[in-house]
Parts: C-alpha cells; sequence; structure tokens
C-alpha cells in the first residue's frame, strides 16, 4: 500500500479524529481500558477490531452506528477500493475495515508517527 505525498499528508492530518471516531463504536470505559494498555495507535485499533468482532459473532454489522461513523468507514472502504481495484477480497464487516485500514498506517507512518501520546 503506497499512498501519494498528499494522501499521506491528509491521512496525518485527520488521523486523531478518525481513530476518536473509531473509538466511539465501544463503550466509553471499555476504550479507557484499551488506551490505557496500548502504545501506538496501531494496538488501540487492534483492540477495538477485537471488540467489535466480539459484537459480529452475534450478528452486529454496525446497524446502530452513528452518521459519522459510517462516514469514517465508508472513506476507509471507498480508499480500500481504491487501492485494490484488481483483487477480490471484500471487506465488509467493520472489524475487517479497520483491520485494513491498521495495516494502511502502519505501512504509511514512522513508528513515532504511531505513538499514542498518553500523559500520565
Amino acid at each position: 500500500m503506497k499512498l501519494s505525498k498528499n494522501e499521506k499528508l491528509m491521512l496525518k492530518k485527520y488521523l486523531n479524529s478518525i481513530i476518536v471516531c473509531i473509538c466511539s463504536f465501544l463503550p466509553e470505559e471499555k476504550v479507557n481500558e484499551y488506551i490505557k494498555e496500548s502504545k501506538t495507535f496501531s494496538e488501540l485499533l487492534y483492540y477495538i477490531s477485537n471488540g467489535l468482532k466480539d459484537k459480529e459473532v452475534g450478528g452486529w454489522l454496525g446497524e446502530d452506528l452513528k452518521e459519522d461513523q459510517l462516514n469514517v468507514l465508508t472513506i476507509i472502504s471507498e480508499f480500500y477500493l481504491k487501492q485494490n481495484k484488481s483483487k477480490y477480497k471484500k471487506i465488509e464487516k467493520p472489524s475487517e475495515i479497520i483491520i485494513w485500514f491498521i495495516n494502511l498506517i502502519e505501512s504509511s507512518l514512522t513508528k513515532n508517527e504511531l505513538k499514542l501520546n498518553q500523559k500520565n
């Protein structure tokens, strides 16, 4: 996954907003636990994705998400389709979309850019 210079700048500009929105998919107290356990955005998103997988086992596909949450998933999904025009694999579940996004940020950003800045 190679991002253009402009795409990378946009990703860096909106990364915090995207992360906050994705975190809102789960209850705040659970997300706060995940934040304490995470050192990077990637780790935090893996926790969120796993939490969503647990919900998806019961048939949940994001039907209770708010408009801004759905918009984030849609934007990531559309970017996935742009990057993977010739591939047949589809990402449909919210957890799959987030996993793909994790791979994107890990391949596009430096380790320092991925650090989760926490105030203890």
